[in-house]
């Protein structure tokens, strides 16, 4: 049956498990990270300028802030290697080393690669050709050959040689506008297909140019130590929540509205005008949202796995319990059963046993036939024949010895002491009773005259205590303290002797543990007020009969030998 129940509870469990997974797999988050990765737009490069410090310029406040924050930005949210970005500030961006650089960057592209430059610090127009430049650190006031033209900036990224498929320039800087050339080529953000077409423009080249204003001067000032434009530039790249975008929706939607709002420039999108350019995009792949939708899918997951695995933990318990119940009910049954049996094998002993009273009375009737007839034929035969009759005469025909006659000792039974409660000490007294009566009927000396209770084992002229003594006079027992054991009460039962006419009593405690008995018995002889015992006697409870038998007869045998 245990099998049987382990089976039945590992099947539930693995149809509970099964029915979660596949209610997980149904459940599951429905967020998936577009194919998008940072490496199937190329790889990213930069150059990054801001000067603050000039030699004979006028000091800046935000340009060197500007260009550390925008590096920044770009590694950590964007996905740009630090060591593909080069940050020049102050000394560092000297003329003869934007150029190095500028040189150097356009060279190493690569067909797959993206090259973005910017620049922040004094921008100024030559009079006489009209060209803008940007002011080294080391440049001079008046003297355009010691600056860094933006036609020869331009010169160089729009060279067939650069093999970079995409090249934007933003320029933070006075006249930065003189760059431009066209207008930009803006793609919806609304359209469904902005991401397929964004992956289509993104693999034409483009050579693209973001500038703070037009062909004016541009503040320094504007927010939380950055120029204005570099301050909503700044603030775009850091709130956008897109997976890709391209800087051209990036600047119209976050930068150019409240940069010429609030202050007096035109910041400008456009193109430089080659064969290079091919009307591509600049995109910009957002690794920080990636990652961030990453890692609320993982909490996600967690969090359902976590309420799977609790909704798996409940109906394991559940199913447990229910097994737990169907387990008591078949024991109830089983139980059910068996009490069932025993109320049979007990109507069928109390057939047996009156079958055997009626067999025994006829052998009885019999035998009181054959000494009526022994009385007639020898008139000299003394009044107590019966008493003297050979045992092995009475045991003829099976006779049980029950026979109560002068010259037998009267022998009472008093109340059993069980400490087990329920069908176990209904048992057990039931058991001692047997044995008692078994060994009753082996002693032809003795004749059960009372017992405390009722029994089909008792002969049938056995009479109560109850009939002859108080409820009260026949409480033998009793307990020195709470823990200690029952013990006889010696005192009530001498006095209970007279009462009822018996030479001997019998007194039995019994107490069980672990599936065994431990039985305390004792003899009382009433006329010589002597103890007869055997303690610690030890049985099983459900068959010591035998084992109450033994130990009764040992202790009538040493009564019968004091009484010679």
């Amino acid at each position: 049956m245990k099998h049987l129940f382990r089976c039945l509870l590992i099947a539930l469990i693995l149809s509970i498990q099964a029915s979660a997974f596949t209610s997980a797999s149904q459940r599951g988050l429905s967020v998936e990270l577009n194919s998008a990765a940072a490496g199937s737009w190329g790889d990213y490069h930069a150059l990054i300028i801001g000067i603050n410090d000039y030699h004979k310029w006028p000091r800046l406040q935000t340009a060197v802030k500007d260009a550390t924050v925008i590096r920044d930005t770009l590694v950590s949210r964007y996905g740009f290697p630090a060591k593909n970005v080069i940050l020049r500030t102050d000394k560092a961006a000297s003329r003869l080393q934007i150029t190095r650089d500028l040189r150097y960057l356009a060279q190493s592209m690569r067909p797959d690669d993206n090259l973005l430059v910017y620049y922040a610090g004094h921008g100024q127009l030559d009079d006489l050709t009209g060209d803008g430049y940007w002011v080294p650190s080391e440049g001079a006031m008046k003297d355009p050959a010691t600056w860094v033209a933006n036609s020869y900036i331009k010169a160089i990224l729009s060279s067939e040689k650069v093999q970079a498929k995409n090249v934007v320039v933003i320029a933070d800087s006075c006249y930065s506008g003189s760059m431009l050339r066209g207008g930009p080529s803006l793609m919806s953000m609304d359209d469904q297909r902005y991401q397929e077409k964004l992956a289509e423009k993104a693999s034409l080249r483009s050579r693209q140019v973001i500038s703070s204003g037009g062909v004016e001067p541009v503040a320094d000032g504007g927010a939380e130590g950055h120029s204005l434009f570099a301050f909503y530039l700044i603030d775009a790249l850091r709130k956008n929540d897109r997976e890709v975008i391209d800087l051209e929706n990036l600047f119209h939607t976050k930068v150019w509205k409240p940069v010429t709002e609030i202050g007096d420039q035109r910041p400008n999108v456009g193109r430089l005008k080659t064969p290079m350019d091919q009307n591509g995009q600049f995109v910009l792949y957002n690794a920080a949202w990636a990652r961030e939708q990453q890692a609320r899918r993982a909490v996600a997951e967690a969090e359902q796995q976590k309420q799977v695995q609790t909704e798996q933990k409940a109906a394991v318990a559940s199913a447990e319990l229910e097994l737990q119940r169907q387990r008591i009910e078949m024991e109830k049954q089983r139980l059910a059963q068996e009490k069932e049996q025993m109320a049979r094998e007990r109507a069928l002993e109390k057939q047996q046993r009156d079958l055997e009273k009626q067999r025994q009375e006829f052998e009885y009737a019999k035998l009181q036939a054959q000494l009526e007839e022994m009385k007639r034929q020898n008139q000299k035969t003394p009044p107590n024949t019966l008493a003297a009759v050979s045992p092995a005469i009475v045991d003829n025909g099976n006779f049980s010895g029950r026979l109560a006659s002068r010259g037998r000792y009267r022998l009472a039974l008093l109340p059993i002491k069980a400490l087990q409660t329920g069908n176990y000490g209904v048992k057990m007294e039931a058991e001692v009773i047997k044995g008692i009566a078994a060994a009753v009927d082996a002693d032809e000396k003795l004749e059960l005259a009372y017992a405390y209770k009722k029994s089909d084992e008792w002969p049938d002229d056995t009479k109560l205590l109850s009939d002859v003594a108080s409820s009260e006079d026949i409480r033998a027992w009793y307990k020195k303290s709470f823990l200690s054991k029952n013990e006889p009460d010696w005192k009530k039962v001498r006095n209970l002797g007279p009462k009822i006419d018996a030479q001997i009593a019998i007194l039995i405690n019994g107490s069980s543990a672990g599936g065994r008995t431990d039985f305390d018995i004792y003899c009382y002889d009433f006329s010589n007020d002597k103890i007869y015992s055997e303690l610690g006697v030890t049985g099983d409870g459900w068959g010591a009969a035998n084992d109450v038998q033994k130990v009764v007869r040992k202790l009538l045998r040493d009564f019968h030998k004091d009484q010679k």
